[in-house]
Order: C-alpha cells, then sequence, then structure tokens
C-alpha cells in the first residue's frame, strides 16, 4: 500500500512582478517501508515539494495537485486543523537544522513526551517513560540519564538524532527528510542515514 501518492503538484509564489512557478506537475509514488529519493540541484525545488505535502508553503504559496493522498486522506481537501493533527501523527518532516527546531530551554525529554501528551493522552510518567525508550531505539547512549539534558548538551548528530526521534514518535506511514545530515561530518551522516533506513523497516514507514 502506499504512503503518499502525488499526481501534477504545482507550486508557485506570488511575487511583485507576478506569479513565479518554483514546482511544476511533479508525480510521485511512495510505498509504504520505501525509500524514495528526490534528486537536483540547489533551488531546483526539492524542499518546496515536501513543503507542500505537508501543508507548510508558506506564505504567498499557491499549491495545485490533481491528486494528493496520505494512504486513503485527499490532503487537498482537509481542514486546516485536521491537516495539523496529521503532521507529527501521521507524517513528519525532519529538517537539517537541529539546533533551530529543538526548544532550548526545554529538556529533551519534556519535547519529546509533549507528542505523547498532546497526541495519546498520556501521563507524564509515561510520556517520559516512551521518551528513553525513543532516545534508545535512535541510539543515544544512557537515554534514561541524558532525558533530563537540554538540547545545547548534546552533539550535532545526536541533536539530529532527537529530531528523528520526535518525527517518529507517533509512528507516522510517511517520513520526509529535507536534506537532514547537512550540517553533519562524513562519518555522522553514514550514521544518521543508516538509522533512518533501520527505522523505515522497523516502522513500515515511507
Amino acid at each position: 500500500n502506499t504512503a503518499l501518492r502525488v499526481r501534477g503538484l504545482s507550486v508557485s509564489f506570488q511575487l511583485d512582478g507576478g506569479p513565479v512557478e518554483a514546482v511544476r506537475h511533479v508525480d510521485l509514488d511512495v510505498p509504504r517501508g520505501q525509500l524514495v529519493a528526490l534528486l537536483g540541484e540547489s533551488g531546483s525545488g526539492k524542499s518546496v515539494t515536501a513543503r507542500a505535502v505537508m501543508g507548510l508553503a508558506g506564505q504567498g504559496a499557491t499549491v495545485t495537485a490533481d491528486e494528493l493522498t496520505l494512504g486513503d486522506t485527499d490532503l487537498r481537501t482537509v481542514s486546516p486543523g485536521q491537516l495539523r493533527e496529521l503532521r507529527g501523527t501521521r507524517m513528519s518532516l525532519v529538517l537539517q537544522d537541529a539546533l533551530s527546531a529543538l526548544n532550548p530551554v526545554l529538556t529533551i525529554g519534556d519535547q519529546l513526551g509533549e507528542l505523547f501528551r498532546v497526541h495519546r493522552g498520556a501521563s507524564k510518567k509515561a510520556a517520559r517513560a516512551r521518551a528513553v525508550d525513543l532516545l534508545g531505539m535512535v541510539g543515544i547512549p544512557a537515554p534514561a540519564r541524558r532525558v533530563d539534558d537540554y538540547p545545547h548538551q548534546f552533539s550535532g548528530g545526536m541533536r539530529q538524532r532527537i529530531l528523528i526521534a520526535m518525527a517518529i514518535a507517533l509512528e507516522p506511514e510517511l517520513l520526509i527528510a529535507d536534506e537532514p545530515t547537512t550540517a553533519l561530518d562524513v562519518t555522522v551522516q553514514a550514521q544518521i542515514l543508516d538509522l533512518l533506513g533501520t527505522l523505515r523497516s522497523q516502522l513500515n514507514m515511507g
């Protein structure tokens, strides 16, 4: 079965001189459990495509598609509130800049745990336990101790693992990783990509 099906996706931005087409007529299928790579030079529209799928194309963007479905859900017709609920629960986005994506004044455990409290109604204790499990799952050493640490206490590679933990917390069927290894050294890049590959098969995630 298909995690994501895209047909005829186009995105344009309204500028002073008129509309500028950033993405034209993209077709894309992402089966459950499979990896699909978008390749293209800088500025070719990869990030815009990813964000348009998530409903995050931004101010001034016009997104059109003949088909845009997450599993059996038509993303073109859901309300903004429903779309917000789908983000994180059924589809997730991992960005390249972990430091700006994490809240500097909350512990990692609080940030991870919040997902379970908000979306699953978990108690604080249960949410914390799930946060520790997730940190272990993404390869953070001594997760029971590190769960109370703040983002600045982790290396860049470890912060990126934490972002991935947040993205997979609610076991989405689709994970969009937008250049998640750009700021990391080559060895750590390979580890992060291996981790994403392992989680993809474990969670049957597209």
